[in-house]
């Protein structure tokens, strides 16, 4: 038996776990314990579906099976109801040094996920926190006019497959210069997208440790409202307004995380509004167009 998850656990150290099958999940998929003194590390398993789940016996299995522990189970031998969850926890007390393996399995209905644990981050988990998700590009035009539809393409660099983004644009006529959309949920929003997945990937030039960060290209289609946030009537000389980007990775999502704001860099060709790069100027116009 061990000899078999030894092989699935050199199967599982070169790719991405997904723990989850859409209506059970698992916080983590990969958990890394730094040292013999890290603390336990709690995992939240998630019944998101209809029906109840029966988890059964969870275990440690793999080559150092008993170099890692379950504590604080209350997940085992339970019934999840719909929209309800149930905490374990796993430690890792090392008998000497080296690298250490094993998987978290956690057995349900006829099913199972695998959570992987080890003491040794690999590459490709490591480059994920190297390198944060940037805008790479952005087609948009800076003079938009209302009532007019407008496509936006951006592409985004990152080590994430599960990647997920939305552009927001505020109104920010009469706001302190700078303060306008300071957040996605400001009163001046008045034009967002939903959380959208990439049409496209390709290899970015980007590589770390061997590890090709990945090019991901977003489409959106929208119509400038035909008055203001307020809903006043667009200014006829131009109305300062600002777009930002924030992105959502899939662990994140999962986990009821919220989005991280975008960084926009200096290679694209647009008016910046802050000094962080976070945010880009774009006029709206009356559907006739500035005077």
């Amino acid at each position: 038996m061990k000899i078999i998850y030894l092989v699935l656990i050199h199967f599982f150290i070169g790719m991405t776990l997904i723990a989850q099958d859409g209506d059970f999940t698992v916080s983590d998929s990969y958990v890394v314990f730094k040292d013999g003194n890290a603390p336990a590390f709690t995992l939240l398993l998630q019944n998101k579906g209809s029906s109840d789940i029966s988890v059964g016996a969870i275990s440690i299995v793999g080559a150092h099976d008993d170099e890692f522990g379950i504590v604080n189970d209350g997940c085992s031998s339970t019934t999840l109801g719909s929209g309800t969850h149930c905490n374990i926890g796993v430690k890792f007390t090392p008998k000497n040094n080296g690298i250490k393996n094993a998987l978290l399995h956690i057995p349900y209905d006829s099913k199972f996920l695998s959570v992987f644990l080890t003491n040794h981050e690999d590459n490709a988990h490591d480059v994920k926190k190297r390198l944060p998700p940037v805008i790479h590009s952005i087609i948009n035009t800076e003079e938009m006019n209302a009532s007019i539809s407008y496509t936006i393409q951006w592409s985004l660099t990152g080590y994430h497959d599960s990647y997920k983004t939305k552009v927001v644009m505020f109104d920010c006529s009469g706001i302190t210069n700078g303060a306008c959309g300071s957040s996605y949920s400001n009163s001046e929003k008045f034009l967002e997208s939903s959380f959208l997945t990439y049409s496209s990937k390709e290899d970015a030039n980007w590589t770390y440790r061997g590890q090709h960060a990945s090019l991901f290209n977003y489409t959106y289609t929208a119509t400038i409202p035909a008055s203001r946030a307020n809903g006043d009537d667009w200014n006829a000389s131009g109305t300062d307004t600002v777009m930002r980007f924030y992105v959502l990775a899939g662990d994140d999502e999962k986990n009821n995380k919220t989005s991280l704001s975008l960084m926009i860099p200096g290679n694209i060709s647009h008016r910046y509004y802050d000094t962080s790069g976070r945010k880009m100027e774009v006029t709206i116009c009356p559907s006739g167009g500035c005077q």
